[in-house]
């Protein structure tokens, strides 16, 4: 009888939510859940996290600075990487800041767009397809080339309103809502994004788009 191999079911990355604010972290469970590519570790207050991450060692760690600066940030993150599996930290601000201690973190993310654009910009974090500074051995990864805003040129009006919602981690559903249109059109759309910019995912046209400041 031939031996048959079973392909490991790939499992999602884990995320810690660090935030002194009850709401944000409801916020933020409730969201990670409906996701369904990240799962939730857990959720503590700013002084339980390093605590928290040895114990539940997350992929992910998102600390909230979005009500004010967090107290003791640099020994707080030396904390975090110093298991023998750091996660990779992002850190929450309110929209608008210019001046964040950026070199801390592997992500420096607006609070204002929302908890699922967060959660988005969290899962293409923890993909790889983000190349962080941070990262031992690695190098930041250069800013789009002509190539990607090429690519980017031949979407539609129509293509790109719904590519920017999908930047904002709206789902193929709630982008037809948005938009007027049903969900399996909009599906449609999303295909022709992808072809015309030669990637395979929602996430890696996000990344493009994002790069490339589409709509600014």
């Amino acid at each position: 009888m031939a031996e048959v191999l079973v392909a490991p079911i790939p499992q999602p990355h884990t995320v810690v939510i660090a935030s002194d604010s009850p709401f944000t972290r409801r916020d933020f469970e409730r969201t990670v859940t409906a996701a369904g590519d990240l799962a939730l570790a857990g959720t503590c207050r700013w002084r339980e996290v390093a605590d928290r991450t040895a114990r539940w060692r997350p992929d992910l760690v998102l600390l909230d600075a979005s009500a004010g600066p967090l107290p003791e940030l640099p020994d707080m993150v030396a904390r975090l990487r110093s298991p023998n599996r750091p996660p990779l930290i992002a850190l929450l601000v309110p929209p608008g800041v210019t001046r964040v201690d950026a070199e801390y973190a592997d992500a420096v993310l607006a609070s204002g767009r929302g908890a699922h654009a967060v959660v988005r910009a969290l899962e293409v974090l923890a993909s790889g397809v983000v190349v962080t500074a941070r990262a031992p051995g690695r190098c930041p990864e250069p800013g789009p080339g002509p190539e990607v805003r090429q690519r980017l040129s031949t979407l539609t009006e129509r293509e790109r309103e719904i590519l920017v919602l999908i930047v904002d981690g709206l789902s193929n559903r709630e982008v037809g809502s948005r938009l007027f249109i049903s969900p399996d059109t909009v599906k449609e759309h999303v295909s022709r994004i992808l072809a015309k910019l030669e990637v395979a995912s929602r996430i890696e046209a996000a990344v493009a788009a994002v790069r490339a400041e589409l709509g600014q």
